[in-house]
């Protein structure tokens, strides 16, 4: 399971991406539809894609190699539960995206993320996390 960071690292070629590719691995890459929503708000919003960049890219490259998990009612109630029981302004803050990322995990199943809420909370809940290092300046 993808989170939105690492996505984004590897779609805009970032120095960190490598570290995602590494941590991807041969797996089969699945990803949150709601962390694609979170991607695509990211790309357009702060670093200036077109609108017609990103349908390409999400109708094309994304399409093709990312398996794509619409989240079901018990996965929604799941996040939100995570959220009401892990977020701490200051402390931890995880935001319901990242709470989707995690009760989209299935059991065995491992988040790669460069966010640290992220991981604390995945850990916590015992689901497995590769931590990749965001190594931007």
């Amino acid at each position: 399971m993808l989170d939105a960071g690492p996505l984004i690292a590897v779609l805009r070629d970032e120095p960190h991406a490598v570290g995602v590719v590494s941590a991807i691995g041969d797996a089969a890459v699945a990803v949150s539809t709601v962390t694609l929503a979170e991607t695509v708000d990211v790309l357009e919003r702060v670093h200036g894609w077109s609108p017609s960049a990103l349908a390409e890219t999400t109708e094309g490259v994304l399409g093709v190699a990312l398996d794509f998990v619409v989240p079901t009612p018990a996965i929604a109630a799941r996040a939100g539960s995570l959220r009401a029981r892990h977020y701490r302004r200051r402390a931890n803050d995880v935001s319901l995206g990242d709470c989707f990322v995690i009760a989209t995990a299935a059991a065995g199943e491992t988040i790669v993320t460069s966010d640290r809420a992220v991981a604390r909370v995945a850990r916590a809940e015992h689901v497995d996390v590769r931590y990749v290092l965001d190594r931007r300046p």
